[in-house]
């Protein structure tokens, strides 16, 4: 299978100083968000799966990590890890969503972001596609729509797994909690 992640899950996986982004249904952060990412990078390289990176959100990476040369390190030495640029073949497929968008009347697909900010999110979903990808893992709110009209599926840091390990623990502190000893 071939999936994609963006440069939340990305950043994620890589800088453990990110800060997950809040579920939108609670407004608070993702509990054990680390833990969660690194099992599904597991879950994923244990298939052998590939993980698209596409290259707009690597470079986002590389700017905000603490060690450019750590992270680039990183991800070459992972088998799962695939740098995917935008290449002709994404650029004719943008040109497509963008044309339709604008025939339709709403050349930034109803996303209230700035229209670089809507081109630039739409090139990374587009290079998901053109890559093949058949999950997006992303906590962006336009890349998710815009993944979701290209027909990919969409994941956010809060629909993942808790591994069993971590819900254990939580349904210790709850017993703890509730009988103290």
């Amino acid at each position: 299978m071939i999936v994609a992640f963006d440069n939340t899950f990305l950043s994620l996986a890589l800088n453990p100083r990110t800060k997950p982004t809040p579920n939108p249904a609670t407004g608070s952060p993702v509990e054990y968000c680390l833990q969660r990412i690194e099992a599904l990078i597991d879950r994923h390289s244990k298939r052998g799966d590939t993980v698209i990176v596409p290259t707009p959100c690597l470079s986002e990476l590389l700017a905000a990590v603490p060690d450019m040369g750590k992270a680039i390190s990183e991800i070459n030495r992972s088998v799962a890890f695939d740098i995917a640029p935008f290449d002709a073949r994404c650029a004719i497929e943008l040109a497509d969503v963008n044309r339709r968008a604008r025939v339709s009347g709403d050349k930034k697909s109803g996303v209230s972001a700035g229209w670089q900010e809507v081109k630039f999110d739409r090139q990374i979903a587009v290079i998901a596609k053109v890559g093949g990808a058949e999950i997006f893992y992303t906590d962006d709110n336009s890349q998710s729509k815009f993944a979701k009209q290209l027909g990919l599926s969409v994941k956010h840091t809060w629909d993942l797994d808790l591994p069993p390990e971590y819900a254990q623990m939580d349904l210790i502190n709850e017993d703890q909690t509730e009988n103290p000893t």
